[in-house]
């Protein structure tokens, strides 16, 4: 019988791109993948560590697969790895630790530690960038590329640079060579990802950088849709801005993290641009585009965060009308400065002022959606809708359209926005 491989992610989208890649080197060497929950030979947990919640989810995580088979190889694998190897050996349930750099090893060390069943631990220095294979989505019609990892902004509350290295990014042919595959495997649409997506090519003086990677991937896959995960509100350069605004296949949706409304907490976090900064930003982006969609990370309860310097959050976020927040309460992370910063905020404000965002965003998110009333929009099915007989899916936006369609998922079909549903759209198909 063939060796079962169960795999959980936890984090961001580089983490499932990364788990993909393992899924199908695994496939390939003749593994079945089966789900998490379900009896497995090996259980892999793609781990996370940027918060306290990370780290708690990856240990249940870990222990839930050691419940479920006792018998089985359990490995913790990615950035807790990488920054805590100590903490997770502790840890009766755990058999194989692996950080982020081997990932592209992980059969051959999975095997070695079948056949030895002895605690290893495998964590080096993050000095290349891993390579693993892109086309291992299963019925989806979006994948993810990872084209860049690391960070070396170092903000005073962030443990990333530590869990994935300086910065290393993938070569602008191969960027090409893995978008080709990907639209030849049947994606519509292809999210490029990275730690800070936007340092592309910085390590390499005079070479690609992300503008020039977008112009020539857009072009080699049309009409499949390019979509960018996240733009660090002080990397959105004229050339960056004019590659999307070139190419219609290029999403206009901005993942921008502002983290705080506040100037005083941005200092605090080492966070180089005001509030007054990233509006202006937006609105730059507004008069360029067609009703573009925002959405933002923002962490409450930052370390000196004053009932002022909250409201000043709110009023930011209002200001730029986003259409989604991802709302974060502060996580000491040990080894990062703002650890030992004074004036740590009580978890109940931290929690309340995190409501009081998420709130806010609910109502902003129903408030965009009916700012697109009578706007065309492509929507890529993905699913049968919850409303009968329509289907559901995304569009360059990233909301939610529910319509009447003859075609099924993979197709992307053009519509007219005709009304909302909450904080989704509703649409009628165009000819």
């Amino acid at each position: 019988m063939k060796i079962k491989v169960a795999f959980s992610t936890l984090g961001c989208k580089v983490n499932q791109d990364e788990t993909a890649g393992m899924e199908m080197l695994f496939s390939e060497a003749g593994y079945d993948i089966v789900n998490f929950d379900e009896q497995a030979d090996v259980y892999i947990v793609n781990t996370c560590t940027v918060t306290h919640l990370g780290s708690r989810k990856s240990r249940q995580m870990l222990r839930q697969a050691k419940g479920r088979n006792p018998d089985a190889l359990v490995v913790a694998v990615g950035c807790y790895p990488q920054v805590a190897p100590e903490e997770l050996a502790g840890i009766d349930a755990v058999d194989l630790i692996v950080g982020n750099s081997h990932k592209p090893a992980i059969v051959s060390l999975v095997e070695e530690a079948l056949d030895c069943r002895e605690l290893r631990i495998v964590v080096d220095d993050l000095n290349v960038f891993p390579q693993l294979p892109v086309s291992a989505y299963k019925d989806r019609n979006r994948a993810t590329l990872k084209i860049q990892d690391g960070c070396q902004r170092y903000c005073t509350y962030c443990i990333i640079p530590k869990a994935r290295g300086r910065l290393r990014s993938m070569e602008p042919d191969q960027v090409l060579e893995k978008g080709r595959e990907l639209a030849a495997a049947g994606f519509k649409e292809i999210v490029l990802t990275g730690i800070n997506l936007t340092s592309y090519g910085r390590e390499n003086a005079g070479g690609a950088n992300l503008a020039a990677v977008i112009n020539s991937l857009a072009k080699a896959v049309f009409p499949v849709r390019i979509r960018i995960s996240s733009v660090e509100p002080t990397d959105f350069s004229e050339d960056l801005i004019l590659a999307i605004a070139a190419n219609d296949n290029v999403c206009k949706d901005f993942h921008i993290p502002l983290q705080s409304g506040s100037d005083s907490v941005l200092r605090r976090m080492g966070r180089k641009y005001t509030a007054a900064e990233f509006l202006a930003l937006t609105e730059s982006l507004k008069e360029r585009f067609d009703r573009p969609s925002f959405s933002t990370d923002i962490i409450t309860g930052f370390p000196g965060e004053t009932e002022a310097e909250f409201e000043e959050t709110l009023a930011a976020v209002k200001k730029v009308s986003f259409s989604r927040l991802h709302v974060f309460r502060y996580s000491k992370r040990q080894g990062t400065p703002a650890a030992s910063f004074p004036d740590q905020v009580p978890p109940d404000v931290a929690a309340r002022r995190s409501q009081a965002l998420i709130k806010l965003g609910r109502e902003l998110a129903e408030d965009f959606a009916a700012q697109l009333i009578g706007a065309h929009e492509e929507l890529l099915i993905e699913e049968p809708s919850p409303r009968p007989g329509e289907w559901m899916g995304y569009g360059q936006r990233y909301m939610r359209i529910h319509c009447p369609a003859e075609a099924g998922p993979g197709n992307i079909i053009k519509t007219e926005i005709t009304g909302r549903w909450g904080s989704e759209l509703l649409a009628r198909p165009l000819v």
